[in-house]
């Protein structure tokens, strides 16, 4: 079988082959003849848009612009140079490539619009085919070879065998006086199937024209547009092009969709299990994934499919329709974004009017009371904590949401978390010593995720700051690395109080503070941006119930 990238490049490269060979003659002939440069343009464009018909542009085009300098070159005055004398062979040599980009351009939609129609005959549930003037078939649709009949056993006159015996002879008469009188055709005929049997068809012409028509209707005004893979699930057909179309390479033929597609790297797991479905030629539905349009920005597309079989039940690829979701797409996280800056916004007022209040009741305590240098100090000086609470507040707030609505995923990688984790413990070590806790650090095992070094440090860094943070003198810390099941889990566990049960689903939402807590300094949007940071990666957080709290961050592992 030839790899698809020979496939794509054999029509081109022999469309140029010709066409040099073919302009070569003509020049040489023409020049014996000593032919005019108007009577060479003329052959010249006849010869293009003939070879136009093998179907590349872009050899036409590359032949159009030979032909111009051979048509310079030898036969517009001076000869054997590229002067030009007179202003109408100017002219000539301009309008020339014009008018064979044009012609040759008309030509590759006229063959593109052939096939398309082919393609739509071919998804017609239908046993569809065409005949020529002298009534030979030369041409059928996909149906006919879904039940065990090919071009050959149909060709020419052929066609007649695969009827009922009993019926052949008025069959080929009905027929042979339609195509002499130039009249529709109508009969029921049986036909005999893959396993023997004689099916009951209905032969008519108009039924025909009226399904082409509907599928015509379907295309033109539809959004989606047409596809089909192969047994490799590489294109092999795009049809029914809406405008949108250009959002993805306009010729996929010969290339798998995530052979373009700008998420493969990001959500791997994704595609794992896409790819995984094809290989078991089940059928999928609404599998959505991003692209780049061709104006350099991202596009979203939607694709459904359904595996074809061969009556023998050989996998022939898939067929499908792919739909443009970018404005639905871009509306929801405009929608999304607006939303949660009226969140953000409500939780920084919120939790901002209680140190701004406190800060407002220093300050006129101060101007009140304060006699001496010493006493205003200690009014600024408790001010300024205050005010610094509340830029502390802001911050975590802004950082959070900027990790929410980040686009840092085009910035991950592989990274090691043994060697990660092992950082975050020689940055906390000396904090749990002054408290009399030990911190201990277990990361062995050499797993790798993908992900943003900096989000996920700051991830466990939050979480082994929660973990020395409430427990108590005496007390440890673990922070260790575990592979099990296709997965690397980062667990930290304490011998603190703990989360209950009913607080388990609360704890991530922002400037939430259990009552075992409320003491202890904090903001409590520690456990927020680990949450938001988690969300990000699509990794999942595990969080136990029960004294000695136990976390866990759990991801795939690339290894």
């Amino acid at each position: 079988m030839m790899p698809p990238y020979k496939a794509m490049f054999r029509g081109p490269t022999a469309q140029f082959f010709y066409g040099i060979i073919a302009l070569t003659l003509v020049s040489f002939v023409c020049f014996q003849l000593k032919a005019d440069n108007a009577t060479v343009a003329f052959i010249y464009l006849v010869v293009i848009v003939l070879l136009s018909l093998m179907g590349s542009y872009f050899a036409s085009a590359v032949l159009i612009l030979l032909a111009v300098a051979g048509l310079n070159y030898f036969f517009t005055p001076p000869i054997f140079s590229f002067n030009i004398d007179l202003p109408q062979d100017i002219a000539l040599l301009i309008v020339f490539p014009l008018v064979s980009f044009i012609v040759t351009g008309l030509v590759r939609r006229a063959e593109q619009a052939k096939r398309e129609l082919r393609l739509a005959i071919d998804t017609l549930p239908a046993l569809a085919w065409s005949a020529l003037p002298d009534g030979s078939v030369d041409f059928i649709n996909q149906r006919w070879k879904e039940i065990g009949l090919s071009l050959a056993d149909l060709r020419g006159s052929e066609w007649i065998n695969v009827l009922h015996p009993d019926e052949r002879l008025r069959v080929a008469d009905r027929w042979r006086t339609a195509v002499e009188s130039v009249t529709p055709y109508e009969n029921v005929e049986h036909i005999r199937t893959a396993d023997g049997e004689y099916r009951r068809f209905l032969s008519a012409e108009d039924a025909l024209r009226e399904s082409e028509q509907r599928f015509r209707d379907y295309t033109e005004s539809g959004s989606d547009w047409y596809w089909e893979t192969g047994p490799d699930h590489r294109f092999i057909t795009v049809a029914g092009e809406p405008s949108t179309i250009g959002r993805i390479p306009r010729y996929p033929i010969g290339l798998a969709r995530w052979d373009f597609a700008l998420d493969l790297e990001e959500e791997p797991e994704k595609w794992r299990r896409y790819v995984a479905d094809l290989d078991a030629h089940k059928p999928f539905r609404n599998f959505r994934y991003r692209v780049k349009r061709t104006d350099g920005s991202e596009g979203y597309i939607s694709v459904s499919g359904k595996p074809v079989f061969d009556p023998q039940g050989r996998f022939l690829g898939y067929r499908g329709v792919s739909s443009d979701l970018t404005d639905a797409v871009r509306a929801a996280q405009l929608e999304e974004a607006l939303q949660e800056a009226k969140v953000v916004g409500d939780n920084i007022a919120h939790d901002l009017r209680t140190p701004l209040t406190r800060v407002r009741i220093h300050l006129e305590r101060g101007r009140e009371r304060a006699s001496t240098l010493e006493e205003f100090r200690a009014v600024a000086d408790q001010a300024i904590a205050g005010l610094d609470q509340s830029m502390t507040t802001i911050t975590a707030l802004l950082r959070i949401t900027e990790i929410e609505q980040s686009r840092r995923r085009e910035g991950f990688s592989e990274i090691q978390l043994a060697p990660l984790m092992r950082e975050v413990g020689d940055l906390y070590d000396p904090i749990a010593d002054n408290k009399s806790v030990t911190l201990r650090v277990e990361a062995l095992d050499e797993a790798t995720v993908r992900g943003d070094r900096d989000l996920l440090f700051e991830a466990i860094a939050n979480l082994v700051d929660n973990a020395v943070k409430f427990t108590p003198e005496g007390g440890g810390v673990e922070v260790a690395l575990l592979c099990r099941e296709g997965e690397a889990v980062i667990r930290v566990r304490d011998s603190g109080p703990g989360i209950s049960e009913r607080e388990r689903d609360v704890v991530t939402r922002r400037f939430y503070r259990s009552d075992k807590t409320r003491n202890t300094k904090g903001l409590g949007l520690g456990l927020s941006m680990v949450a938001a940071i988690i969300k990000l990666h699509d990794f999942s957080l595990r969080i136990s119930t029960g004294p000695c709290c136990t976390i866990e961050i759990v991801c795939p592992h690339l290894n």
